[in-house]
This record gives structure tokens, C-alpha cells and sequence, in this order.
């Protein structure tokens, strides 16, 4: 989903070096392959359906990358 948003917002979806969701936790982060660009950490709200969850991705990338 976090590459699908980063094509959504006109960039490179290999800008995305890993999604991380660990075991039981209720975030994701997101690491990027340009070191200068420091990872995101995404809540993964309770019971949230795939839509919610792509629009948490896409504001948190809106924000980083200013588009």
C-alpha cells in the first residue's frame, strides 16, 4: 500500500526501501532508500479497513514530502 501511495503522489515507489509492521503492533514504518529521508512511523488505527489504512500512508507521506 505505501508504494501504491507513492505513485498516487507522482513519485518514484522504489523511494521505499521497506515496510516494517511488527509482530502485534498497531504501527508501521516505512524506510526509504535516500538515507537523508528519515523513516515514518504509521499508526494503524483499531479495526481500520485497508481504505483507512492507505489514507493514514498517504497523508503521512503528503506531509513528508510536502506534496
Amino acid at each position: 500500500m505505501a508504494r501504491e501511495a507513492m505513485g498516487e503522489l507522482g513519485r518514484e515507489a522504489a523511494e521505499i526501501a521497506d515496510v516494517i509492521e511488527p509482530p502485534g503492533a498497531d504501527y508501521a514504518v516505512i524506510t526509504f532508500t535516500n538515507g537523508d529521508v528519515k523513516p515514518i512511523e504509521i499508526a494503524k488505527p483499531l479495526g481500520a479497513g485497508e481504505s483507512q489504512e492507505l489514507d493514514e500512508i498517504r497523508r503521512a507521506l503528503q506531509y513528508r514530502f510536502g506534496t
